[in-house]
């Protein structure tokens, strides 16, 4: 069923229960089967000959792939990767929940997760600096895309984004595991992006620039540019003065580290320094930087949309035991996860669009 690799990760996580206070699954759910130990047990039942079935795919589908199990292992074992090789398999045999095949439904209608196809911001033309939106900037948060492209201008940026941007392959890599289709979204992708001869691609998720600097090199898909975060970018042009605040902005705030910004690129510091600048006094969430406790993600809304909103809603829980009165994020998914359960009296701020609000 599974790669040697993943098996032996999975048949030695089923002994260890280390990470189980850290999944945002478990915590909110309460139920054991939702840790990374339970479903290393279930998978590692199934190669002992118990049958793998639609009980157990729906399992493997109730996981955020957020890595704070990986991060904090000390022995240095995977659960998503196991995890995403069960759900190929349950994709391959069709014992996929119905709320994960209507999401594939869409991807291939429409190409994204939420059945509408991604609106263009194209500018066309050739430059150094390519912009890399995303499915989620694009569709569901258009303001974080927008005041990205605005301090590209107000700082004098020559950029280009691709008119037609094609998908990076990671909605489908989480969704279906790395199969073949996800490849070739990559090369695609690749291919459009190299296409314009950028010397660095700045990329607004950290899903998609996840994937281009773990899984392209693998797959021998090079990128001609260097992928640089939007958050790490735009802290360069306030260093070099090319970006200047005119307007501070005001109020406690706690910034939230998202997924793979934080343990895939353990970048904590620039979005920090972009809201000091800015005029936020910042505190911090018991959880945050490499621990910081996930929101849940766009893909896992689409086709669980209640329990990622339990999950939103554990992090402002977070939040509401500091003195903070704003939530800052820099991710678009998690800012489309943690909008709908933003508390009475307190306020989630896009930092790209507060800082376009601040500076000339």
């Amino acid at each position: 069923m599974m790669s040697q690799l993943a098996d032996k990760h999975a048949d030695k996580c089923r002994f260890c229960w280390m990470c189980r206070h850290l999944c945002p699954v478990q915590l909110q759910t309460g139920k054991e089967v939702n840790t990374p130990r339970a479903k290393a047990l279930l998978l590692s039942m199934v190669r002992r000959g118990k049958v793998y079935d639609e009980s157990m795919a729906e399992v493997m589908y109730e996981c955020l792939l957020c890595d704070a199990c990986t991060d904090n292992c000390a022995t240095g074992y995977q659960p998503p990767l196991y995890i995403r090789e069960a759900r190929t398999e349950a994709i391959l045999n069709d014992l996929a929940p119905k709320a994960v095949s209507e999401v594939l439904d869409r991807i291939e209608q429409t190409g994204t997760i939420y059945g509408t196809e991604k609106k263009s911001y194209g500018k066309t033309g050739k430059a150094e600096t390519l912009v890399y939106l995303g499915e989620v900037a694009a569709v569901a948060v258009p303001g974080m895309a927008k005041a990205l492209l605005s301090l590209l201008d107000k700082a004098g940026v020559s950029y280009t984004v691709l008119e037609q941007e094609p998908a990076s392959g990671v909605m489908l890599g989480d969704l279906t595991g790395y199969v073949e289709e996800v490849r070739q979204q990559a090369e695609i992708c690749a291919g459009a992006i190299n296409g314009t001869e950028a010397k660095e691609i700045v990329v607004l998720d950290s899903y998609d620039a996840e994937i281009m600097v773990q899984k392209y090199p693998e797959w021998g898909i090079g990128l001609k540019g260097t992928v640089v975060t939007a958050t790490a970018y735009i802290r360069r042009l306030l260093k070099d003065g090319r970006l200047k605040i005119a307007r501070k902005a005001e109020g406690c705030a706690v910034y939230h580290d998202d997924d793979r910004l934080a343990r895939t690129f353990q970048e904590f510091t620039e979005a920090r320094d972009i809201a000091r600048e800015l005029g936020y006094e910042l505190v911090e969430m018991f959880h945050h930087e490499r621990l910081a406790k996930s929101c849940g993600t766009s893909l896992a809304k689409a086709y669980m949309p209640e329990l990622v909103k339990r999950i939103a809603a554990g992090r402002w829980e977070d939040m509401l035991r500091t003195k903070a009165e704003i939530m800052l994020t820099a991710s678009p998914q998690a800012y489309e996860c943690l909008a709908e359960t933003v508390p009475e009296g307190r306020k989630l701020v896009d930092l790209f669009e507060a800082l376009d609000g601040g500076c000339v």
